[in-house]
């Protein structure tokens, strides 16, 4: 890939920068307008005619002026692919750095102070119905964190939602978004389909960084709690229990039993339960161990109750797992 071709192509001013240079400021006035609780004015920016026919659409932020508060109705990934802007989310000021992220829902209020030449972003638009029932449904909700993930931006009467990922050393992520962008302005025979593969490995990476990148600052004190209790129990499911989870977050055990119904819409026995059986399943198919030695492994001195979990969850027995699945190994 020709990093300094794609550069190039980013840093090259759009006519309507030039205007913003000479003075002239972009007019919203076509834009239907609402108030908030403070009687500021939002702007509601609707893309999704743009989005009939493509489920993400690339763009890059106008520089040399300011965006003013607003909303929309698709979901809005920003990458800060140089220098750094900043970005006024449900009111909070945040300075976004080159190679950070923002994930903006649809119904969280947000504006963009003055650029410069060197602050570009790139703003991902996405269908939230694609992210949803498209990519994200396809996901493994096994993953704890996947799962939070999934039912953050699920959440039908939600707002104010968004999160900043602190990405700026994943250079694994840094190099799926480079080879999209590249793909975007110079595409290749089969540019749409790499593109949403690309797309995948790139919401995919965010997830998997979730629980150490995510600034804790853009996010509520409940989904806080939530990422840190679920990466405890996804380290310590062997040993861990509500109450030693609920200590390492600081919160009592009763809390955390309503704030996982609440995310994750399982209860802690039943999410403990999910991760030991996952567990089991990869031990089955790893290794020659017996299902009874794998059973204590997991966690389970009671037999009976690990096959009969197994079997709910997995609609088979152990050993009818292995003889299905072991071919793919």
């Amino acid at each position: 890939m020709n990093y300094e071709r794609l550069d190039n192509i980013l840093r090259q001013h759009t006519d309507s920068e030039e205007r913003h240079l000479q003075g002239s400021m972009h007019q919203y006035n076509n834009l239907t307008i609402s108030l908030d609780e403070k009687n500021q004015e939002i702007y509601h920016f609707t893309f999704s005619q743009l989005l009939r026919n493509d489920s993400i659409m690339l763009t890059r932020n106008e520089r040399f002026a300011e965006v003013p508060n607003h909303i929309h109705d698709y979901i809005e990934i920003n990458y800060m692919y140089s220098g750094q802007c900043e970005e006024y989310i449900d009111g909070k000021k945040h300075l976004i750095h080159k190679g950070q992220m923002t994930f903006i829902d649809t119904k969280t209020p947000h504006a963009i102070g003055m650029t410069d030449e060197d602050d570009i972003m790139i703003n991902f638009l996405i269908k939230k119905e694609y992210l949803i029932n498209h990519f994200l449904s396809q996901l493994n909700n096994k993953n704890l964190i996947t799962s939070f993930f999934i039912n953050t931006i699920n959440e039908e009467n939600a707002s104010s939602n968004y999160m900043i990922f602190n990405t700026e050393n994943n250079e694994r992520l840094q190099m799926f978004i480079y080879e999209f962008l590249y793909e975007y302005y110079f595409p290749s025979l089969n540019a749409r389909e790499i593109m949403n593969s690309l797309f995948v490995l790139i919401i995919l990476e965010m997830i998997n960084s979730l629980s150490t990148s995510v600034n804790y600052e853009s996010i509520t004190e409940s989904n806080t709690i939530i990422i840190n209790a679920l990466s405890y129990m996804e380290k310590n499911f062997l040993n861990c229990s509500l109450e030693t989870t609920a200590k390492h977050v600081g919160i009592n055990p009763c809390y955390l039993t309503t704030l996982l119904k609440k995310y994750i819409h399982q209860s802690y026995k039943e999410l403990i339960i999910q991760l030991r059986m996952d567990y089991a399943a990869k031990l089955i198919l790893s290794n020659q161990d017996s299902i009874d030695n794998i059973a204590r492994k997991s966690g389970y001195q009671n037999l009976t109750f690990f096959y009969k979990k197994f079997k709910e969850i997995y609609h088979c027995s152990p050993k009818e797992y292995k003889q299905k699945n072991s071919v793919l190994f």
